[in-house]
């Protein structure tokens, strides 16, 4: 399949997704229903069926953690260069941090789907039962320590980790998977036909998300936290793949899993933990923008890896 053949109708829900939201069509109240819908309920069941068929074995963890896992926590440290700037904020940290590190899974399914046929979501669920629980201890901890007013409790750190509905749905698929426990086929159905409208829904909502208000005011996060998210994970990811030879399904989905911009879910972390939560949805809508030029290259270099 082209590239443009799947990123057309990609963008083109996202970019539906930010003309509706601006005519508050059909409300506006409607879009962060649908983001609690697509986020606790979609997303989860998508996850816990795409699971239930992972080739989940040592090997494929393994390469995981080294072609992926490893470069986004080098691009995480990166971060820490914007210091060398008087004007850095802690809170412009933490955007910048989550910048770097954090992937729009949304994006990433939708083309693992397409990608890779019958396996791509399986493989795209193993990478984000090892990503998810990484990034938001990362995250989570950069906030706490640089955030404004974000302070938690230890106990309150554990549970926002294990009550992630992606968590948890990271951990039940693996657990099925695993110890062989079948799920009837009338509801592994249900599961799969449910999920998949999680796909569509969560394009709209990334475009709705998009904020294009002063966008470039705090340039130096918005630069160094895009050229590490957008360029030197994916490149380095694939270096990494070559270099361990990776199997090829999988380093496909890798390649274009590292390429992703941020995750719009950031936005909400840095309000609610005292990040730079204006800056943080400046970086998202650059990224989602860049992307629109980076990800066609590192498709073709997954395409033909």
């Amino acid at each position: 399949m082209d590239h443009l053949d799947i990123l057309t109708p990609l963008y083109s829900l996202i970019i539906l997704g930010f003309f509706l939201k601006k005519y508050k069509f059909p409300s506006l109240e409607f879009w962060p229903a649908i983001e609690r819908m697509t986020y606790y309920v979609l997303f989860p069941t998508l996850i816990f069926a795409a699971l239930l068929k992972a080739p989940v074995d040592m090997q494929l963890l393994g390469h995981i953690i080294i072609v992926i896992l490893v470069p986004t926590i080098l691009s995480g440290l990166l971060q820490w260069l914007g210091f060398l700037s008087p004007n850095l904020s802690g809170p412009s940290l933490t955007s910048m941090f989550q910048g770097a590190v954090r992937n729009n899974t949304a994006v990433s399914l939708v083309i693992a789907a397409w990608l890779v046929p019958g396996q791509g979501l399986a493989i795209m669920a193993v990478i984000m039962l090892i990503m998810i629980p990484a990034v938001n201890f990362m995250s989570i901890f950069v906030l706490l320590k640089y955030g404004e007013g974000g302070e938690i409790q230890q106990t309150s750190f554990w549970r926002g980790i294990f009550s992630n509905p992606l968590i948890i749905a990271c951990i039940l698929g693996l657990v099925f998977n695993v110890l062989g426990i079948k799920v009837p086929q009338t509801l592994l159905g249900t599961a799969e036909f449910l999920g998949r409208s999680a796909l569509p829904f969560a394009l709209l909502a990334v475009g709705a998300g998009l904020k294009f208000d002063s966008l470039f005011n705090n340039k130096l996060a918005i630069s160094l936290s895009s050229i590490t998210r957008l360029v030197f994970i994916p490149l380095a990811c694939w270096l990494l793949c070559l270099l361990l030879d990776v199997e090829a399904d999988v380093a496909k989905i890798a390649i274009v899993f590292c390429a992703m911009p941020t995750a719009v879910s950031s936005y909400i972390l840095a309000r609610q933990m005292g990040g730079d939560a204006t800056g943080m949805a400046q970086i998202i809508t650059f990224q989602t923008t860049l992307a629109a030029i980076t990800l066609p290259i590192f498709l073709i270099i997954a395409q033909n890896y």
